[in-house]
């Protein structure tokens, strides 16, 4: 299983990792464009993820329209969507209009709200059926 992890503070990719190490391979990106070139390179080498990780608070790209990019990507590369990824969105957010992109626009599978608790994120991925 391949996690892509999008957010811009290193000490969060360092706890997912951990937490996710025995479930997933996962890999890093500090912003929304790096995550957007992961995704096409992963695409590129048949490599596909499993799971994106999705913080939304993010200078430049934020995580909204890095999932939308992302979702285009996979209707460009003709994924279907039995083989799509799932979003997890790792945020600070909690009002109704985040919550609701998350879910209707970039279809996230969960929401896990900071800050991050292991058993929390176990559990959650466990519910939606990701691990």
């Amino acid at each position: 299983m391949r996690f892509l992890i999008v957010d811009d503070d290193e000490s969060i990719h360092l706890y997912l990792q951990a937490v996710l190490a025995p479930f997933a391979q996962c890999d890093s990106a500090m912003s929304g464009e790096l995550g957007v070139d992961l995704f096409n390179e992963a695409h590129a080498e048949g490599l596909l993820y499993d799971v994106v990780m999705m913080d939304i608070l993010m200078p430049g790209m934020d995580g909204h329209q890095t999932a939308e990019i992302l979702r285009a990507k996979e209707k460009e590369f003709g994924i279907n969507e039995y083989h799509q990824f799932k979003l997890v969105m790792i945020t600070s957010l909690v009002d109704d209009v985040n919550v609701s992109k998350a879910f209707f626009k970039t279809h996230a599978s969960c929401y896990i709200v900071k800050p991050l608790d292991k058993e929390k994120i176990i559990d959650e991925l466990r519910q939606n059926l990701i691990i």
